[in-house]
């Protein structure tokens, strides 16, 4: 790709570079291939369609491939359009000349916050960002936020944030732009002022995110908020503290659930055949049979499935030998999920899965198994 540019115009010109061997000599014939033209406020591209020029670009490959080429001429080809209309605009060489027609069009407002040294919002206009709603980007809205973007590095979701911190009556605190989003403003509590809210969470060096996680604990352990615990001295060590707590309170949950369950099932404790079948009663006696069997059974998707009667898990083990762990059964709707044995590659008899369908029959004699 070659960029050309005078005062009226800026060129892309795109060939497309064939080698060919006559005789064992080796010739090269080049083709414009896409011709591209930003003058008059325009923007022009013009395609090599076989036999003949039209309007729009052509792929430069294949059907799925770029328009633009992957190679071109790098070496500080913005200076290339110091005589064209973006003379004023400050483009990095690392910038891909497909940008420009959108540059071109934004070139008033780029040169605007250039000018002003607003240069991060200016590079979000230049790189096309996706965050941005052009259409909100007028002239007026340039004149109005002039103050607020002159001689910084914030970016145009910043100024919203402004706005978002000024509605709960503070002002904002430099340095917060990059912990906060203006939609997180609402979510913070207002048990303590938006400005002491800004700088407890600049000290504390971390984001909303933790903050929001922290305030959500609390709610689930039916905290009320105050302003001796909104703002813990050391946010990390109060966040790890909440998890703990409320770690504590769903085990608790969970082992009244199996207790429960624990009950409901002794009468299906029985013995068939050569096999014990021993029902778990607490999480840690699943946790124990995974980490034996070396299976999957301990985890805690097992684990609250089981407490919330979404399914059942048996032991069968020797009936010399109730307690060594041998092998885990699932049971669902009645029926036999997996028969599963150490590192759920143990070959499982026949012997054994009568046996397992002996003791569904009786689970679901009783209506006791799911």
């Amino acid at each position: 790709m070659i960029v050309l540019a005078t005062s009226k115009r800026i060129e892309l010109q795109t060939y497309k570079v064939a080698s060919y061997f006559d005789n064992g000599k080796q010739r090269f014939e080049t083709e414009l291939f896409n011709l591209e033209v930003l003058a008059n406020n325009q923007h022009i591209k013009v395609g090599r369609f076989l036999p003949e020029y039209g309007f729009g670009l052509k792929q430069t490959m294949g059907p799925f491939s770029k328009i633009y080429p992957e190679v071109f001429d790098k070496e500080q080809w913005t200076k290339r359009l110091n005589k064209s209309e973006l003379r004023y605009i400050r483009l990095k060489d690392n910038m891909w000349p497909e940008l420009l027609g959108d540059v071109y069009k934004r070139r008033g407002k780029i040169e605007f916050l250039q000018k002003i040294k607003a240069n991060e919002f200016a590079e979000q206009l230049i790189f096309h960002d996706c965050q941005i709603d052009m259409r909100k980007i007028t002239d007026t809205f340039l004149r109005e936020t002039k103050s607020f973007f002159r001689n910084t590095n914030y970016k145009y979701s910043d100024y919203f944030l402004k706005l978002a911190i000024e509605k709960r009556g503070g002002k904002m605190v430099p340095g917060i732009e990059q912990l906060l989003s203006a939609d997180e403003v609402e979510q913070l509590p207002d048990t303590v002022g938006i400005v002491k809210m800004q700088n407890y969470l600049i000290k504390q060096e971390t984001g909303f995110y933790k903050y929001r996680d922290y305030i959500n604990m609390l709610k689930e352990l039916d905290l009320p908020l105050n302003k001796s615990n909104v703002l813990p001295k050391d946010l990390t060590e109060a966040h790890d503290k909440a998890v703990e707590a409320l770690n504590a309170i769903k085990r608790e949950v969970v082992r009244s659930e199996f207790e429960e369950r624990a009950q409901e099932m002794q009468q299906l404790e029985t013995t068939i055949g050569p096999y014990a079948f021993v029902i778990p009663k607490s999480a840690d006696d699943l946790i124990q049979e995974g980490n034996a069997l070396h299976h999957c059974v301990g985890g805690m998707n097992y684990i609250n499935q089981y407490a919330d009667k979404k399914t059942t898990i048996i032991f069968v083990r020797p009936k010399e030998s109730p307690d060594q762990p041998k092998y885990t059964a699932e049971v669902r709707q009645g029926k036999v999920v997996q028969i599963q044995g150490m590192f759920n590659t143990a070959p499982i008899s026949d012997e054994l899965r009568t046996a397992v369908s002996q003791w569904i029959e009786k689970a679901n004699r009783l209506k006791v198994a799911n």
